[in-house]
């Protein structure tokens, strides 16, 4: 721990004047429902006895161990054959009767329990196979059973409206100045010897910026100095409360709008001379494929392209790599 403290330093961070704004389109999507008479006898399309189907929807779910020698891919690739165990059996999961599975069912559809009882009970799965299904594979109950249940109920209508507006890069404090505590060798400030008069121009919004990663501080450095990039700003460092430049996106885990603050954005000169935001998140390679992650992307691509920007996803390696250029 005191090494650590050592290596740390609270740094109070001022706004260069004039603030920077930048022009984003928020893209709002509206959702108008429109309630359906119910048929009865509608199947959900959930089939235990089409195995081809069910396996294919249920794959995922299952908990499956394989067993080999070694720990690596050249130990696999040795090994003379390895071992799968499917121990799905022993996940821990909720058993459900007739009585909760309309609870909650009625909760998540906010109709009353009679209400969802009555639907269940006219689906041509029926109510004790749905309560079968959903004791087999929980998560069928959320991501298949639920969903297919308002589709029989609902409508959506949906409309789309994109408003531009100018927001601030970084809002400018009551008290002067913001406080960060950061790694000494991840500070940089716009009066460092070694910036140069024309680097300090096109960068620092705030008078030092803070990185919390060598792959940022590298890629900084490296856009910094490349004669395409004419402004390059970095604006993973102060987000809650403290900048307007964020984007709203839907948590995979938690189903609610969050906001998302993104690591840079930089002005990239087009072959033609023209000019062009380029928002970029760095992100560890292990953490690519993850869901929220992901989730961001999708969201961040649209508001790139509606206000005439990119998105960039950049993986840490590359940024150690130095392979900035792919961003170019």
């Amino acid at each position: 721990m005191q090494k650590t403290a050592k290596d740390k330093e609270t740094v109070q961070i001022r706004v260069v004047e004039p603030p920077v704004k930048i022009k984003l389109v928020r893209v709002r999507k509206q959702y108008q429902m429109r309630e359906k008479a119910v048929v009865p006898g509608q199947r959900l399309g959930l089939d235990r006895n089409d195995k081809e189907y069910w396996n294919s929807l249920v794959e995922k779910y299952r908990l499956i161990e394989t067993q080999q020698d070694g720990l690596t891919a050249a130990d696999a690739a040795r090994a003379s054959g390895s071992r799968t165990f499917d121990l799905t059996s022993r996940r821990e999961k909720r058993v459900f009767s007739r009585l909760s599975l309309v609870a909650e069912v009625s909760r998540y559809l906010n109709r009353s329990p009679l209400e969802i009882e009555d639907l269940l009970d006219s689906t041509k799965e029926g109510t004790n196979e749905l309560v079968a299904i959903t004791n087999e594979f929980n998560e069928l109950l959320y991501d298949e059973i639920i969903p297919r249940l308002f589709r029989q109920l609902y409508d959506l209508d949906e409309s789309q409206k994109t408003e531009e507006h100018e927001v601030d890069l970084i809002k400018i404090p009551s008290n002067g100045y913001y406080e960060v505590s950061a790694a000494k060798d991840k500070i940089v400030r716009m009066n460092d010897a070694q910036i140069k008069d024309e680097e300090r121009a096109k960068s620092f919004h705030l008078d030092t910026y803070c990185f919390d990663s060598g792959s940022e501080n590298w890629l900084f450095w490296d856009l910094l100095r490349e004669q395409r990039v004419k402004k390059i700003y970095f604006t993973g460092m102060l987000t809650h409360g403290q900048s307007d430049f964020f984007i709203q996106y839907i948590d995979p885990d938690s189903r609610t709008v969050r906001s998302y603050y993104p690591d840079f954005i930089f002005q990239r000169e087009e072959p033609d001379g023209s000019l062009k935001y380029v928002i970029v998140e760095v992100k560890a390679d292990n953490q690519i494929e993850d869901a929220v992650v992901q989730a961001k992307k999708e969201f961040a691509q649209q508001i790139a392209v509606a206000s005439g920007m990119e998105y960039r996803l950049l993986k840490s390696s590359d940024a150690d790599k130095r392979h900035f250029r792919m961003l170019l």
